[in-house]
């Protein structure tokens, strides 16, 4: 949490300054009027045992000056012509040693500040690709982020449902999936490297017909269908597009049915799986030849929404569906758990152990140098109903140096006191919960130990009708 104690200017020490800038004036003005009347009075008084004399500038005098013989005045002249010669000589010298030590500097800072990038980008040998899947115009479906490290010969993917309440694109946060609908091509990578707490390199955004189209540069994917798929027909019918079956041949319109479809009873993990056998049985069947490939995204234009240009984009696919085809590749789903209780379609947040798990496993060579960060994060959730009631605590929060993260609505409203939920009983989980329930202006009573948790936030917030902004 950031110093509540700023700096004030100290308006005692501005006043004596401007005491003593006044008392300076007077003591000049006075020097200066006793000066001239000295001097008037000097010049009017007789100057005794003084012969003849020369007045120089000023008014003032001299003694006499001795006449100087052409021998003199030009050993005189040249002495001072030999004084200016060492002056320019001593202060070009001086010139030409400054510039030489700013160009040592700038040189030296410059190799520090490589020196400085080089853990991250010499030792660093993986590259992250977030890739999303969406119908044009839709929230995306699903995601993946993908893992290639072309030195170590290892490739993964890490499977992200679309529920998952991300960091970063908005001050409240949003749903995963929402993040294709920002109109920026980076913003669903951007998102999610500030949520797991990783570096992403580049975003790959695919609909649902480009990956039709990859689909059909692979010659169809082999996948296991572990249910029918069922679709809507134009008259309003369910009909079943692609049935169970294991090992199957789908083409580019079967493969996105199966790769986006949920089951009325079914949770996003189920989407998830499918999604990732399309993903790996396309890279792993898409052409191997790297002209042949870049000649096939080209055609498609893959990366139309995409961060990285066609040929990088070839080359990270070439490797990592090279790895894929040698059985190396692993997939895994994201681990989360429900936001919420008791909604249908609660929202996602990372489970913190197997987030942990991820960062020292297949990301450990992806974590960025400043890591962990300091910044305290409140989720805070409306239990009253009131709308806009969550941006009041937002701006207490905000003024005593806390992170907000906006929870939306709670399961249920009504709610008379206000939980401030914090994640253990320490003495220093203890403490933040009361410093955050005096922030809000709610008693201390509010404070209470969950079990719920949340990767995204340090106290979780939700508000009752004793919160009065």
């Amino acid at each position: 949490m950031s110093d509540r104690h700023r700096h004030r200017p100290d308006k005692k020490a501005g006043k004596s300054k401007a005491a003593k800038g006044e008392t300076s004036k007077a003591s000049a003005s006075r020097r200066s009027r006793d000066g001239v009347s000295l001097a008037d009075r000097l010049g009017d008084a007789p100057q005794r045992g003084a012969g003849p004399a020369t007045v120089l500038p000023g008014g003032s005098k001299s003694r006499a000056v001795e006449p100087q013989s052409r021998r003199q005045l030009r050993q005189q002249r040249e002495a001072e012509r030999q004084k200016a010669r060492q002056r320019w000589i001593v202060t070009g010298l001086a010139v030409l040693a400054v510039v030489v030590v700013g160009v040592l500097l700038v040189l030296w800072l410059a190799n520090r500040g490589d020196q400085g990038a080089a853990p991250l980008e010499d030792q660093r040998t993986e590259r992250t690709l977030t890739m999303t899947l969406a119908a044009a115009g839709d929230p995306a479906t699903s995601g993946a982020l993908m893992v290639y490290d072309a030195d170590n010969g290892m490739a993964g993917a890490v499977l992200v449902p679309s529920r998952l309440f991300v960091e970063g694109p908005t001050p409240g946060g949003l749903p995963f999936g929402d993040t294709v609908q920002l109109g920026e091509t980076g913003a669903p990578g951007t998102s999610l490297a500030d949520t797991l707490g990783v570096v992403v390199d580049d975003t790959w955004q695919v609909s649902n017909a480009m990956l039709g189209q990859l689909v059909t540069a692979a010659d169809g994917v082999l996948v296991d269908v572990d249910t029918d798929i069922i679709a809507k027909t134009p008259s309003g019918q369910d009909e079943v597009v692609v049935n169970a079956g294991e090992g199957q041949l789908l083409g580019p319109k079967d493969a996105v049915a199966f790769a986006t479809y949920l089951g009325p009873d079914e949770n996003e993990e189920s989407r998830l799986a499918r999604f990732g056998q399309v993903l790996a049985s396309t890279t792993q069947r898409l052409p191997e030849q790297r002209d042949d490939l870049l000649a096939a995204l080209d055609d498609i234009d893959a990366t139309e929404n995409a961060t990285l240009n066609s040929e990088s984009l070839a080359d990270f696919l070439l490797g990592f569906g090279d790895v894929g085809r040698g059985g190396d590749t692993s997939y895994q789903s994201l681990p989360v758990k429900p936001l919420e209780t008791g909604s249908r379609n609660p929202a996602l947040i990372v489970e913190p152990e197997g987030l942990d798990r991820l960062r020292a496993g297949l990301l450990a060579d992806s974590l960025p140098p400043d890591a962990g960060g300091d910044e305290i994060v409140v989720l805070v959730q409306n239990g009253v109903g009131t709308p806009g009631l969550e941006q009041d605590a937002a701006a207490l929060l905000r003024d005593e140096g806390y992170g907000f993260f906006n929870g939306g609505n709670a399961n249920q409203f009504g709610r008379d006191q206000t939980l401030v939920l914090i994640p253990d009983s320490t003495p220093a989980s203890e403490a933040l919960g009361e410093d955050v329930a005096a922030t809000l202006g709610v008693p201390a009573s509010s404070v209470q130990v969950t079990e719920q948790g949340s990767s995204i936030a340090d106290v979780i917030v939700i508000l009752g009708a004793d919160f009065k902004p």
